[in-house]
């Protein structure tokens, strides 16, 4: 039996701001060790080789080769295995406040994360050649007390945007690759979870709608995802609010919209799931503080 090959992750820039990061990464991907996650932020996820199959937001995905997946925040996201030997790719985190700040009145850094229809998340495909050509020049090490390298970096990295802005731009590119149907029944119930979130969603429910047993629901859901049906829905319903809470400002007047039959329900669910009250999840989202920067 061939061991598997070593992990070798890199951190490839140091936070040379507060506002990006990046890594590059060639391993073997332990399915029971990835996990479902989300960020605050957006990530860029580029596939320079090998193949894997990827979770995104309801769906999965093969990546290969050239595959660019741009993650809005919020959505969930996990690789779900790989098809190779070995799995390379470099993976990126950039708060909106840092594509918003370099953007110009002609050149908005933030448009290959704008929503096209229901889809928020995207994903393109171009050559590894081409990746490689723009991230070879992010991964020379610097030295950052020498004058004037972080702005040169960070000029480096913005070409590199717009490289990939234009990508999302161009239509023969901006085609969504094969999807992985590994399970469609479930797919097809983690969409409608995510777009009735307001409705009632026990597992009685869902399992009338879709003419099955609630058990198999039950046990399908847990094997396919790793979640139980509740955990995801209420994952879902909460990381929902967040997004409401950032437009109404107000947990009062958002809860109902999110599925919670009750206040104290919401509050004390949210708190477990993110550490702060809504309250203070607001503050430290107008203070542009990174809450969640976490390496997964």
């Amino acid at each position: 039996m061939n061991e598997p090959p070593l992990i070798n992750t890199s951190l490839v820039n140091t936070m040379l701001s507060n506002d990006y990061e990046l890594f590059h990464v060639k391993d073997l991907v332990v399915q029971e060790k990835t996990l479902y996650h989300y960020h605050d932020f957006y990530e860029i996820h580029c596939t320079l080789s090998g193949t894997a199959n990827f979770y995104l937001d309801g769906k999965q995905y093969l990546l290969k080769p050239g595959s660019v997946i741009f993650i809005h925040s919020l959505d969930l996201h996990r690789i779900v295995k790989q098809d190779s030997e070995v799995y390379e790719r470099v993976y990126m985190f950039i708060t909106p406040n840092f594509l918003r700040n370099h953007s110009s009145k002609y050149t908005n850094l933030e448009r290959c994360f704008h929503a096209t229809g229901t889809t928020k998340s995207k994903i393109v495909q171009t050559t590894p050649e081409q990746l490689t050509y723009y991230l070879s020049s992010l991964e020379e090490p610097i030295n950052k007390k020498t004058y004037g390298m972080d702005l040169k970096y960070t000029q480096k990295f913005i070409d590199f945007l717009v490289y990939l802005n234009k990508l999302v731009m161009s239509e023969e590119n901006d085609v969504q690759p094969k999807e992985v149907l590994e399970n469609s029944m479930i797919e097809e119930l983690m969409v409608y979870v995510s777009e009735n979130l307001e409705a009632s969603l026990t597992l009685e429910d869902v399992a009338k709608k879709f003419f099955v047993s609630k058990y198999y629901i039950a046990r399908m859901f847990k094997k396919t995802t790793g979640f139980t049906f509740h955990s995801y829905v209420l994952k879902k319903r909460l990381l929902y609010a967040k997004q409401l809470l950032v437009t109404y400002k107000n947990s009062n007047e958002i809860y109902l919209q999110c599925g919670f039959k009750s206040y104290s329900h919401f509050l004390k669910s949210f708190k477990k799931e993110f550490g702060l009250t809504p309250k203070e999840y607001l503050k430290k989202h107008q203070n542009q503080e990174i809450i969640f920067f976490d390496h997964h």
